[in-house]
């Protein structure tokens, strides 16, 4: 089925903008195989995808970021649901984690504005100050807040860095 791009958009919008998981739950997928690098196993392809705030501790955000942690806002889904996040509140910025499943297709469709990203993932792009990675059939959202765009990409590249390899 054939989306517009306005509707892709602002769902992508309300969900980064708000952390509302607005996705329908996954259907259940067989267990994966466990990882060496998260011991939880890899959903890069299936199974439930794993709670954003279980995989980057607050030292780790304060040291990717550079700023104090002043609040985490977690989602509060339920295992098998298509989509999670976790948002760190910091007094000068923020930074905000969405994990969803997707489909290379949905992936692909372009939008306005967006500006392709290399050496991420297997497909990247920035677009509205996020950053977007395909990953399997995972897409990885990273969004920084509270320094210049280049330095807030800069971060939301180290984030990506440390997730992929626990997704």
């Amino acid at each position: 089925m054939k989306r517009p791009l306005s509707a892709i958009a602002a769902v992508v919008t309300v969900v980064s903008l708000t952390g509302c998981s607005l996705l329908e739950r996954a259907q259940a997928t067989p267990a994966p195989t466990p990882s060496s690098e998260s011991g939880i196993g890899s959903v890069k392809d299936s199974g439930d995808i794993p709670d954003p705030c279980t995989l980057l501790s607050d030292d780790q955000v304060t040291k990717l970021t550079g700023r104090d942690i002043s609040q985490r806002d977690e989602d509060g889904a339920a295992p098998g649901d298509a989509a999670r996040f976790c948002q760190w509140q910091q007094p000068s910025g923020q930074l905000a984690v969405f994990l969803s499943r997707t489909t290379r297709s949905d992936y692909d469709v372009r939008i306005d504005g967006a500006n392709e990203v290399d050496g991420l993932g297997e497909k990247a792009f920035t677009l509205a100050g996020h950053l977007y990675v395909l990953y399997g059939t995972v897409q990885v959202d990273v969004y920084s807040r509270g320094d210049s765009d280049e330095e807030n990409l800069a971060k939301e590249k180290d984030v990506v860095d440390v997730l992929l390899p626990q997704i």
